[in-house]
């Protein structure tokens, strides 16, 4: 994408405006909390970092608050998705200002192909994930302010995607993410040891992500006024996951984990296994991490529940024996076998019943 630079927007009503022009009150179903004050969303936009000449996508842009002082950081060019179809006659507005530069789509986020709105000019420009400089020069930024139930669902469908380098992530640049989401939930996702807010998020976001809190708005900068803190999150994908796992097996360990957060270990990572050799691959598992069977879960790095992952992978994935595999349920009688043999099930033979005229033959 070649350099364009910052303009000036020409008088347009602010977001605030277009909401009482068009008669657009926030609607309880859409979760929606606008950020409308002109110093709060460049506060916000300042917290995404440089964005000149880059590619912003925004997720919930509302009226077009923020949208507006996107531009005026000096923003490329814009993909806007929005749910609410109410909003787009303000967005329009907006959008006539700055020419062909926003781009505005009607959708669900948690069901929308993010990928499909990058343009080919980037899409063709494959970035080095591993570089020192890929979050930094990366062509492609996301953003938004994002109703607070769906923050926690979008973020994991990311952090999948960046585990795998797919979807937006698959052309090789590390795009930063800068989000609002309640204050008590980012606490958790960077929380570290030994911290109450600790917990399954801290490890998984951790693992994949250099996660900061770069702002905390009060709640009454949001019409309507939020009830509690929003902070604004700013999460970059590392160049490599602090321990090479797959998602879903970091998110099993640290489920069952925290699952009960104040009970040993030797109990929670117990629920595992099977019942049949639960004690002895329990008692295998936290002796090769070089876990006493009374460590707590709170006090465990990102590093130790890697490596926990990593052996509850390897024990998994030998082969049980044959006995531990039978279902103890079967009755005995129904076996047959040789020493050294394998079990073989023998075939139920089909034992019908006779009739009263049978008997009475």
């Amino acid at each position: 994408m070649g350099y364009i630079p910052k303009i000036i927007l020409p008088p347009t009503p602010s977001a605030a405006d277009l909401l009482r022009t068009y008669k657009l009150p926030a609607l309880r179903r859409f979760a929606q909390n606008f950020l409308l004050d002109p110093r709060a969303t460049s506060k916000f936009v300042a917290c995404a970092g440089n964005i000149e000449n880059k590619f912003v996508i925004e997720v919930g842009p509302g009226p077009g608050g923020i949208t507006r002082k996107l531009f005026e950081h000096g923003a490329g060019k814009v993909a806007a998705i929005e749910k609410d179809i109410r909003l787009f006659p303000a967005l329009q507005t907006l959008a006539n200002a700055v020419d062909s530069r926003l781009r505005l789509y009607l959708g669900d986020i948690l069901d929308f192909t993010i990928e499909s709105v990058i343009p080919e000019e980037i899409t063709n420009q494959h970035g080095s994930w591993e570089s020192d400089e890929s979050s930094s020069s990366s062509p492609i930024h996301l953003v938004g302010n994002l109703p607070f139930n769906i923050a926690i669902p979008l973020l994991i469908r990311w952090l999948k995607q960046v585990s795998t380098q797919s979807g937006p992530f698959s052309y090789g640049y590390r795009i930063p993410i800068t989000i609002c989401m309640q204050e008590a939930v980012a606490g958790r996702i960077v929380s570290d040891a030994l911290l109450h807010q600790r917990g399954r998020l801290s490890i998984i976001f951790q693992n994949w992500f250099d996660c900061r809190i770069k702002h905390v708005f009060s709640g009454r900068a949001f019409v309507p006024a939020a009830n509690v803190n929003v902070a604004v999150m700013q999460l970059i994908p590392l160049k490599r996951p602090t321990v090479d796992v797959t998602f879903d097996l970091l998110d099993k360990v640290t489920r069952a984990a925290f699952h009960t957060r104040n009970k040993k270990m030797s109990i929670t990572m117990a629920s595992l296994f099977p019942e049949e050799t639960r004690e002895e691959n329990t008692k295998e598992l936290l002796g090769r991490a070089h876990l006493k069977s009374d460590t707590m879960c709170l006090a465990l790095s990102v590093e130790e529940f890697g490596q926990l992952a990593q052996i509850y992978a390897d024990i998994i994935s030998r082969p049980r024996p044959i006995h531990e595999q039978l279902d103890r349920k079967i009755n005995t009688e129904e076996l047959t076998f040789k020493l050294g043999e394998t079990y073989v099930r023998t075939e139920k033979k089909d034992k019908k019943k006779k009739s009263k005229i049978d008997w009475d033959d």
